[in-house]
């Protein structure tokens, strides 16, 4: 059976001088404009926007075959009101298989279309779990099932009892009961699970509003979807700088309540760990916001090392591991909730200049290069082994240098495709299949090295970079530069970059890994059953 697509109108409205407060971005091997981190409380997240949608029509116009730079273009010509037509994720993968006709379901018009303005009736359609401790009374409501109608139903809710402080309310619809699906349960069944349930239970409930949404959505409701904010135990975030001696820890890997996982063991007094307020018999659920359940120890290991001298971990004691396992979630909902808006937060798209802890700024700039006679004025570097791509010369007087363009700038973007996976080969051809324009999103080498640090993302909507005021290409001076991109063909140009690369591989050497012995020690791999 078709899958039902429909897609949503968006209206966003900002204050001059705000942004909009989402990113949209193109990605390898993924079509379409994507929506990407979208900044709490925005006007992107006022008006429905999801992470994942992608974006069909700006103001009535269809814009999923545009150009990307296109696309950005447009949204800036249109102020400060701009409406969307967006499809979900896996709407738009659905569509796409089926050829279904984006143009058709996108019209303002059609039947497809479910308007969103400011999210749901101005509330968010979302599940809740809810942890009842009993009480001698017991749990301070009922349930009830009407015939007829599918489900069982919160009912005679005390106001006074556990059910109330937990955030249980009358008609909530009962989805879960400790992680286990009872939709399809009798009103026994579920009464029998209760009373034979220990001193606790979580529920999953869903309130008439939100309910309605999801079925007329179609969408399942699971666990993952709810929110974590009012379980009484939660994860905790560590942010944890290296010391001399390393991060002064065991990690461990040990049989738990939920099969084998990645533990803290016998931290070193006042050491990196410790100041962090990592407590020994903590389980690491997710290193810089990745779930850490997903890699193997000697992978795990290998990541952290990977992050350089600063990381954060998100880590849950045993009360909270034991809850989330009853409530049939991991600990990284935790962080998807709450952490990771929090961190995109801090990346200030309304004003992108970050401050670091020296005082010195960060600062992402967009150049628009218009191509001259002998090309645009730069020489790429990129030493073997080493990932990033970054400028290494500019020439004087060059279209690159008039729009800005520095030595040891760091290549992220080229018209609006981040670029940062790409092979020095793809690179060149992208620059050279650019045209007489070219935009590129960049940044200062020691700025991305802190970013790296931080582990930051670097994606960035366009217009949150520094962008200087376009200069024309007559009134750019061409001089020619040997070995610069685009002065001569291809074939000519990939003759230099080999080139360049020979004489630059002593320039940046990789350093070694930090000697076995460093009190780092995450690489033990001992384990304790």
């Amino acid at each position: 059976m078709a899958t039902i697509i429909q897609p949503r109108i968006c209206k966003l409205t900002k204050q001059e001088g705000q942004a909009f407060g989402f990113f949209l971005r193109v990605e390898k091997d993924t079509d379409g404009h994507l929506i990407r981190s979208i900044v709490k409380e925005s006007p992107a997240e006022q008006a429905g926007m999801r992470d994942g949608d992608r974006v069909l029509r700006v103001n009535d116009t269809f814009v999923d075959k545009d150009d990307h730079h296109q696309v950005v273009e447009k949204i800036k010509t249109y102020g400060n009101q701009v409406t969307f037509v967006v499809l979900d994720d896996v709407s738009y993968v659905n569509a796409k298989k089926q050829g279904s006709d984006l143009i058709e379901i996108s019209n303002l018009n059609s039947k497809f279309i479910q308007p969103v303005i400011n999210g749901v009736n101005g509330k968010t359609a979302q599940p809740k779990l809810c942890y009842l401790v009993k009480e001698s009374s017991g749990y301070g409501f009922s349930l009830k099932s009407t015939e007829g109608i599918p489900g069982l139903f919160i009912t005679e809710v005390s106001s006074i009892g556990v059910a109330a402080e937990a955030g249980v309310q009358l008609n909530d619809r009962l989805i879960e009961l400790n992680g286990e699906n009872v939709e399809n349960f009798t009103h026994e069944q579920v009464v029998s699970k209760i009373k034979g349930a220990e001193d606790y239970i979580v529920l999953l409930l869903v309130d008439e509003e939100s309910d309605k949404y999801f079925k007329n959505k179609k969408i399942t409701i699971v666990a993952p979807m709810a929110s974590v904010k009012n379980l009484p135990y939660q994860p905790r975030v560590a942010d944890i700088t290296k010391g001399p001696d390393g991060y002064g820890f065991y990690l461990r890997d040990e049989q738990g309540h939920q099969g084998i996982s990645h533990y803290i063991r016998d931290i070193d007094p006042d050491s990196p760990a410790e100041k962090s307020g990592l407590v020994d018999g903590d389980c690491l659920v997710a290193v810089n916001g990745d779930d850490a359940d997903q890699l193997e120890h000697e992978a795990l290991v290998e990541k952290i090392k990977k992050c350089g001298s600063r990381t954060t971990f998100l880590v849950a004691d045993s009360q909270t591991h034991e809850l989330y396992k009853k409530a049939g979630i991991s600990p990284i909902c935790y962080w998807n909730e709450v952490c990771k808006p929090h961190r995109h937060q801090e990346l200030e798209i309304e004003t992108p200049n970050q401050t670091t802890e020296a005082g010195e700024e960060q600062r992402f700039k967009l150049r628009h290069i218009f191509k001259g006679d002998e090309g645009y004025g730069f020489i790429l570097d990129s030493t073997e082994g080493v990932q990033k791509k970054f400028i290494k010369q500019v020439v004087a007087g060059s279209p690159a240098e008039k729009a800005g363009l520095e030595e040891n700038d760091v290549l992220i973007e080229v018209n609006g495709v981040n670029v940062e996976g790409d092979t020095y080969d793809e690179l060149v051809r992208r620059i050279n299949q650019s045209g007489d324009r070219l935009s590129m999103l960049v940044i200062g080498r020691e700025e991305y090295n802190l970013h790296e640090m931080k582990k930051i993302p670097t994606n960035s909507f366009l217009s949150s970079a520094e962008t200087p005021e376009l200069a024309s290409p007559a009134a750019q001076t061409e001089e020619q530069s040997d070995g610069q991109l685009d002065g001569q063909s291809d074939k000519q140009s990939d003759r230099q970059i080999d080139k360049q690369m020979e004489e630059s591989n002593s320039e940046e050497p990789i350093a070694d890994s930090p000697p076995e012995e460093n009190k780092e020690r995450a690489t033990s791999s001992g384990s304790s059953t």
